[in-house]
C-alpha cells in the first residue's frame, strides 16, 4: 500500500515535470518567434548626402588604327617641260588672282574712306591764297580750280606746257597726306600726270620723291569729272604746296583739293 502511494506520487511528479517542461518550451518558442518575426514598423526617413569625390581619371585607351595612305604624288622629274610650264603658269595665275582680289578690296575700301579736306572745296582757303603760273583769263583764275566747283583753273595757251603749276598758301605749316584731282566740267580737258613740290618759301621748294630719290610722278585723271585720289608715300609738312603739271589732255585745266588725314 505504501509502495503504491509512493508510485502514484512519483508518477504524478513526473507528469507535473513533463507539463512544466512543455509549458516552458512553448514560452521559449513564443519568445523566439517574437524575436525572429517582429511586428511591421514604418521605415525611417532617409536624406541623400552630397556626392562623393570624383574618382581618378582612367587610363588612355589604345591608339586607333591608321588610315589608308593617299594616292602617290607625281614627281616633277616625270613631267614633260610643257607640263611643268603649265603647272607653273597655273600657280602664277592663282597668285595673280589672289593679288588682284586684294587690290580690288583695297581700292573699294579707299573709295569708302572719308578724307579730311584742306578747305579748297569748302572755301576755307581764300581766293588770294591760290595762285598759278598763268591764267587763261580772270574767269579761269587759280581760285576757280576748286574740287567739284562749276569753275576751273585754265593755264594761258602760251603756258600750256609741262611745268605749269597751281599753288596754295596755307599761311602756317600744315601736314598734307594726299591730293584729289578733277578735270574741266563737260570738256575733254584734264591733267594726266603731275608732280608735287612743297616748302616754307615759294622760291625754295622740293619735290616729293620715291625711295630711290627720284621726283615722284603721280598718275592723274582719265576723264573730266572723276575724282582721282593719290596718297603721298609719306606726309609732307610745309606752308606752301605746288601742283606741277607733267602731262595733260588737250589743255591744262583742272580742279583740286588736298587731303590732311
Amino acid at each position: 500500500m505504501l509502495k503504491m502511494a509512493l508510485f502514484i506520487r512519483v508518477q504524478s511528479f513526473f507528469i507535473f515535470l513533463v507539463f512544466v517542461t512543455s509549458v516552458q518550451g512553448q514560452g521559449e518558442q513564443i519568445c523566439l518567434n517574437l524575436q525572429r518575426e517582429p511586428l511591421e514598423r514604418p521605415l525611417p526617413v532617409t536624406h541623400q548626402g552630397p556626392p562623393g569625390r570624383r574618382g581618378p581619371q582612367g587610363a588612355i585607351g589604345p591608339q586607333g588604327t591608321r588610315g589608308n595612305p593617299g594616292p602617290p604624288g607625281q614627281c616633277v622629274c616625270d613631267m614633260s617641260e610643257v607640263e611643268q610650264l603649265r603647272e607653273r603658269l597655273n600657280d602664277v595665275s592663282g597668285r595673280y588672282e589672289r593679288v588682284e582680289r586684294i587690290i580690288r578690296n583695297v581700292m573699294e575700301h579707299i573709295g569708302r574712306v572719308e578724307i579730311c579736306p584742306l578747305g579748297i572745296k569748302s572755301g576755307k582757303v581764300q581766293d588770294a591764297d591760290m595762285t598759278s603760273s598763268s591764267i587763261y583769263s580772270s574767269s579761269y583764275a587759280a581760285h576757280q580750280g576748286r574740287l567739284d566747283g562749276s569753275g576751273v583753273w585754265i593755264a594761258l595757251p602760251s603756258n600750256n606746257i609741262r611745268g605749269a603749276w597751281i599753288q596754295v598758301d596755307m599761311k602756317v605749316n600744315t601736314t598734307l597726306t594726299g591730293v584729289v584731282t578733277q578735270g574741266r566740267p563737260s570738256t575733254n580737258q584734264w591733267v594726266t600726270r603731275y608732280k608735287i613740290s612743297f616748302g616754307n618759301f615759294p622760291d625754295d621748294m622740293e619735290f616729293i620723291q620715291d625711295d630711290d630719290g627720284n621726283n615722284l610722278i603721280f598718275e592723274g585723271n582719265t576723264d573730266e569729272k572723276s575724282h582721282v585720289l593719290n596718297i603721298f608715300p609719306h606726309p609732307i609738312t610745309a606752308r606752301y604746296v605746288r601742283f606741277v603739271v607733267w602731262n595733260f589732255s588737250a589743255h591744262i585745266s583742272m580742279r583740286i583739293e588736298y587731303v590732311t588725314c
